[in-house]
């Protein structure tokens, strides 16, 4: 496997990792007394990788204005923003997909190899609008646990998001295998 590859991967798994492990370590580091603006510029390292290795611009510039944020003010509600902006990142490229290839139906192209036919089409870009509802609705309730306890804002963005966005795929399948047996018959 060739380097560049490899390191691409690496970045991912990292990426994905920090993300799902945010609210957990600024939760320990709000516990801890850990200064917040070092959790600023902790967070601006990782912005600052991702880009290098993701070259999107959009989330870059949102990074950069939230730790602008926390390290200019010095305030804890700032770091508990980064889920909002995370969420909020996802519904937008859902929802831009649409003006264009639906997103869900970019990837059943991709792993179809003849063309989708019509009702496939309609199908997907259903789907790609549920999950642009459903993060903006998720987006929604990760803003209003900014203003909660560090208890709720952890448990909601550290557990309960991932839960959510798991059963929304868990029932997008059975949707879509219901659908194709019924095409079968």
């Amino acid at each position: 496997m060739p380097l560049k590859k490899l390191l691409t991967i690496i970045t991912k798994i990292f990426f994905g990792a920090f993300v799902v492990a945010y609210p957990f370590m600024i939760f320990y580091a709000l516990q801890q007394n850990i200064a917040i603006r070092f959790l600023g510029l902790v967070l601006l390292m990782v912005v600052i990788f991702s880009f290098i290795n993701t070259k999107n611009k959009y989330l870059f510039m949102l990074g950069l204005a939230l730790c602008f944020l926390i390290i200019l003010f010095n305030q804890e509600i700032f770091l508990k923003l980064y889920p909002v902006l995370m969420n909020i990142s996802v519904c937008a490229i859902f929802a831009l997909s649409l003006k264009t290839t639906p997103l869900v139906t970019q990837f059943a192209k991709k792993m179809r190899k003849e063309p989708l036919d019509t009702r496939t089409l309609t199908y997907t870009k259903n789907v790609t609008m549920a999950w642009a509802i459903f993060m903006f609705i998720n987006t929604i309730i990760s803003l209003i646990t900014v203003f909660l306890s560090n208890e709720i804002w952890v448990i909601y963005n550290g557990f309960m998001s991932y839960i959510l966005i798991g059963l929304m795929m868990l029932v997008e399948y059975f949707v879509r295998k219901s659908r194709e047996k019924c095409s079968i018959l």
